[in-house]
């Protein structure tokens, strides 16, 4: 318990600085640049879908080229909750599942299943370990990410859900189910919590971040967190950005960063709202959802969902939903 106690602070201590290094050999201790695990083979990915294999709530955000249902769904970085008696200053483990180089296998893989034809020699090149038919060493019935995001039961946060629920749907077939976007429970947050606003607009998450998150968080974020807009710049010049490997430590960060906080957003707009609003916030959540998943059909919410778009390209994306 020791190691790991002075694991954890030495990692809050970079974080905090704003130094972020590796803290061991990759090899050995699987976190990228001592923040998150990149799971881009069959090993990492079967040892992540064990971590999430009971968990009730996960955080997930996506990053691709023109990210929807046009565009190329790359990296999906996966946050579980922390464990209820976990202190709140640590950090959450957080996955970044490469599709680019797992492709379909990403959402289709179970542990112990063999590999597809064709797929083993490309897997195993990237320091996979070969999949067996008996699946001996994992519990009997893990599922596949999929079957994890198609579960109800399973609480899954996203801060806007509506591209990322277009390339889920039509690149991969994934139909999201028991989303909670983080975009809505905020306008819900203004209209219903403690002080009651008019709110006409969405805001996105580094403004959400900014005026929730508690100061201690608050200030570990600002420490560690990548110029987004410098970043965006980035993408402008150079449009596979997110395709690239293998990531840089700007991508790990800003991956990791979108969806580290989201628990605790969660927790603060949970707490200050009453059941009856909470139920709204998924209901409009899962509308965003379907609306999603079709062509030309004007969203419930209030805004319509171009095919191909991106987030901030449509104006109409920026309304607040006027029913909720």
């Amino acid at each position: 318990m020791a190691s790991i106690r002075q694991h954890l602070e030495k990692l809050a201590s970079s974080m905090l600085s704003g130094k972020l290094q590796i803290l061991s050999a990759p090899e050995k201790s699987g976190l990228a640049y001592g923040i998150a695990q990149v799971v881009d083979n069959l090993e990492s990915l079967e040892h992540m879908l064990k971590s999430l294999s009971t968990a009730k709530q996960i955080a997930l955000d996506s990053e691709g080229i023109s990210l929807g249902r046009n565009g190329k769904l790359c990296l999906l970085s996966v946050a579980p909750a922390p464990a209820p008696d976990a202190p709140p200053e640590m950090p959450a483990p957080v996955f970044l599942l490469d599709v680019t180089s797992l492709s379909t296998l990403a959402f289709t893989h179970k542990p112990g299943q063999p590999l597809p034809a064709g797929r083993g020699s490309r897997s195993r090149s990237r320091g996979a370990a070969t999949a067996t038919s008996s699946g001996s060493s994992h519990p009997s019935g893990l599922r596949c990410l999929k079957e994890m995001l198609e579960c109800p039961s399973v609480t899954k946060l996203f801060y806007d859900v509506r591209c990322d629920a277009e390339a889920l749907y039509h690149q991969h077939g994934v139909n999201l189910k028991g989303v909670v976007d983080l975009q809505l429970s905020e306008v819900a947050y203004r209209r219903y919590g403690p002080v009651v606003r008019r709110v006409g607009y969405v805001i996105g998450l580094s403004k959400a971040l900014e005026s929730y998150l508690a100061p201690e968080l608050r200030e570990r974020w600002q420490a560690t967190a990548v110029d987004k807009r410098l970043l965006h710049e980035t993408f402008e010049r150079d449009p596979m950005y997110w395709d690239r490997r293998p990531l840089s430590q700007e991508q790990v960060r800003y991956a990791a960063d979108d969806v580290l906080y989201l628990h605790h957003l969660h927790r603060e707009f949970s707490g200050a709202l009453t059941p009856p609003i909470l139920e709204r916030v998924a209901l409009f959540s899962q509308y965003r959802v379907e609306d999603s998943q079709y062509d030309g059909v004007p969203n419930k919410d209030g805004g319509s969902t171009a095919a191909g778009g991106r987030r901030g390209s449509d104006p109409t994306r920026a309304l607040a939903p006027p029913g909720l």
